[in-house]
């Protein structure tokens, strides 16, 4: 359903501009171009994986070159996932954030518990962490170019600088509340404790126990500084790679230009991000193409091309990738185990609440 969504906003341009058209200004398109494009998206790739890799020593997955994949052996001895079998899954997952609100990418969490027997309670926090990461590193790119070459971004009189700076201190207000929350630890554990005293709560206490510490240790400081590094440099590549595709449609290189698509890119992320689409689809291609339009002057059909391109380069190439590789590793990533294991827990779950639905009716009763 998300990717179907996702589909239609991206090709939803075509209803806007006559085909032929559309397909005149792509065949301009200077075809050498895609293969730096391609190699910045796996840039991209490889520097989110390491903020993956760097995330999973953390809660105490230690990924390995040499040994297996493996629980942890004892108390004292760390679980370990092969590095090859770490990116299979990071890779394979890149389609699940076209999920409404991202919700499938939980599956990570529990295809990695399958193969190491980490709790989900403790993985889980990594994926809201690596879009925590996402959002800092976007904020800080898009904040510096508008600071830095304002001329160059607010120079337009369609936009309404207000609502765009307003947008991104928002998000940076957000992102801030959200790390200070984690930190605070005795507040957390009384509502943890609160929660232990509801009858139908009680049960998850310790696993909320387990998510918040896991929550508390991904956001401190130290930890956000390392991975954001990884996440700028993540996102700076998508910013060449958009630059790049703007050249190929006809734009003529200068440092302006690389300002325009670095802040249109970035701050389209922003709107996807808070777009209750899946996958953030419609807000994504209508913020670059009102911006591509307004600030960088592009013709309709230069617009179009560049909606379209930097759709299939910065969603579906990954999502299609992802596919393939689950595909090629189905077993790997969905052996039996893994559904019976999603069995028994849902059964589990069913029996728990319907025991502790009958216990609090009864302690009403009398």
């Amino acid at each position: 359903m998300g990717i179907a969504i996702a589909l239609l906003a991206t090709f939803s341009i075509l209803f806007f501009i006559n085909i032929n058209d559309l397909l005149a200004q792509l065949a301009q398109f200077q075809l050498w171009l895609l293969l730096p494009i391609v190699g910045l998206k796996l840039i991209n790739w490889i520097l989110r994986y390491l903020e993956w890799h760097y995330f999973l020593h953390i809660i105490n997955v230690h990924p390995v070159l040499r040994g297996e994949t493996r629980p942890p052996s004892s108390e004292h001895q760390p679980a370990t996932i092969r590095v090859q079998d770490s990116f299979i899954l990071w890779m394979a997952s890149l389609p699940f954030a076209l999920s409404p609100g991202k919700i499938a990418e939980v599956l990570k969490a529990l295809i990695l518990k399958n193969m190491t027997q980490t709790p989900m309670a403790r993985s889980t926090p990594i994926i809201f962490a690596e879009r925590l990461i996402d959002g800092i590193a976007v904020v800080i790119i898009v904040g510096a170019v508008a600071a830095l070459m304002p001329n160059a971004i607010f120079s337009a009189e369609v936009l309404d600088t207000n609502d765009i700076r307003t947008v991104i201190i928002a998000i940076t207000a957000f992102m801030i509340g959200l790390i200070t929350a984690a930190q605070f630890k005795p507040i957390a554990y009384f509502l943890i404790d609160a929660i232990g005293r509801v009858p139908l709560l009680s049960r998850f206490q310790a696993e909320i126990r387990t998510l918040y510490d896991s929550s508390n240790e991904l956001t401190k400081l130290r930890h956000l500084l390392n991975t954001t590094l990884f996440g700028l440099g993540a996102y700076f590549s998508d910013c060449i790679g958009f630059y790049l595709i703007l050249l190929g449609l006809g734009e003529s290189p200068s440092a302006t230009l690389f300002a325009q698509a670095t802040f249109i890119l970035g701050f389209s992320v922003i709107i996807s991000a808070i777009s209750a689409m899946p996958g953030g689809a419609g807000g994504r291609e209508v913020t670059i193409a009102v911006m591509l339009s307004s600030i960088v002057g592009m013709s309709k059909d230069a617009v179009g091309a560049g909606v379209l391109l930097i759709g299939i380069f910065q969603i579906w190439l990954g999502v299609v990738v992802g596919i393939l590789i689950g595909l090629a590793f189905y077993r790997r990533l969905f052996p039996p185990t893994l559904f019976q294991n999603i069995g028994q827990t849902a059964k589990l779950v069913a029996r728990d609440h319907s025991f502790s639905a009958s216990q609090h009716i009864q302690s009403e009763q009398v």
